[in-house]
C-alpha cells in the first residue's frame, strides 16, 4: 500500500513538472509568434506551479521587455532580478550573464524613453545600464554586444552631463545679466526721481527762494561795504576839515 502512494506521490511530481515546462515551452513558441501577451500568460501559469522557475522568470521578463511600454519594463526589471537567484549566481556563469546583459538593455531603453526630457531618470537608468554591462563582461569578456552598448551608454552619459554643465554656465549668466539689468533699472529709477525732484514746482520754488536770499545777502553785504566805504570817506574829509580849520 505504502509502495502504491509512492508512486502516485511520483508520478503526480513528474506530471507537475511536465505540466511546468509544458507552459515554458508554449510560452516559447508564443514569444517566437511575438505574441507576446500570450507568452506572458503561459510564464505565468508555469510560475504558479514552481514559482521559484528561473527560465520561466527570465522569459516572462523578456516578453515585457518587448512590449516597450514604460510599465512593462519596470516589471521586465522586476522579473530579471527575481531570477537572480543565490543559487543562479552560484552555478550558472552563462544564464546569469544573459539576464544582467538584458536587465541592462532594459534600463538603457528606460533611460531612452526620457532621452527629450533628459530628466533624473534619463541619468539613472543609463548608470544602471552601465552597471549590468560592466556585468556581463566580468563573467563573459568577450560579448561584443555587451562591449558595443557599454561604449554608447557611457557616451551618452557623458555627453549629457556636459549639456547639463553648459546649461548650468548658461543660466548662471542669465542671472547674473538679470541683476545687472535690475541695477541698472534701479539706478535709472533713483536718477529719474531725483531730476523729477529737481523739477518738481516746489523744489524750482525753493530752489529760488534760495537763490534770492543769496542775491539779498550779497546786496546787503555791497551795501554795507558802500556804506562803510562812504563813512570812512566822511570822516576822512571831515578830519581834513578840521585840520584846514586849525591851520
Amino acid at each position: 500500500m505504502k509502495r502504491l502512494f509512492y508512486l502516485i506521490l511520483i508520478v503526480f511530481v513528474l506530471s507537475s513538472c511536465d505540466k511546468e515546462k509544458n507552459y515554458l515551452r508554449q510560452g516559447n513558441k508564443n514569444f517566437e509568434q511575438k505574441d507576446y501577451s500570450k507568452a506572458e500568460d503561459n510564464y505565468l501559469k508555469a510560475l504558479n506551479i514552481d514559482s521559484t522557475y528561473h527560465k520561466a522568470q527570465f522569459n516572462l521578463a523578456n516578453s515585457n521587455y518587448k512590449k516597450n511600454k514604460e510599465d512593462q519594463l519596470n516589471k521586465a526589471i522586476m522579473y530579471y532580478e527575481k531570477a537572480l537567484t543565490q543559487d543562479l549566481l552560484d552555478n550558472d556563469s552563462s544564464f546569469l550573464s544573459d539576464i544582467l546583459y538584458n536587465r541592462g538593455n532594459t534600463n538603457f531603453k528606460l533611460a531612452l524613453l526620457d532621452s527629450i526630457e533628459k530628466t533624473e531618470k534619463y541619468d539613472k537608468g543609463l548608470k544602471k545600464a552601465i552597471e549590468d554591462y560592466k556585468g556581463t563582461l566580468k563573467i563573459n569578456s568577450k560579448d561584443s554586444s555587451a562591449k558595443y552598448n557599454l561604449s554608447l551608454a557611457m557616451r551618452l552619459l557623458e555627453q549629457n552631463k556636459n549639456q547639463n554643465q553648459n546649461q548650468d554656465k548658461q543660466d548662471k549668466d542669465k542671472r547674473e545679466n538679470k541683476d545687472q539689468d535690475k541695477q541698472k533699472q534701479e539706478n535709472k529709477k533713483d536718477q529719474d526721481k531725483k531730476k523729477q525732484e529737481e523739477s518738481s514746482p516746489q523744489n524750482y520754488n525753493k530752489k529760488e527762494n534760495q537763490d534770492k536770499e543769496r542775491m539779498l545777502e550779497a546786496l546787503k553785504n555791497n551795501e554795507k561795504n558802500t556804506l562803510e566805504r562812504l563813512k570812512k570817506e566822511k570822516d576822512k574829509n571831515t578830519q581834513q576839515i578840521r585840520n584846514d580849520k586849525d591851520w
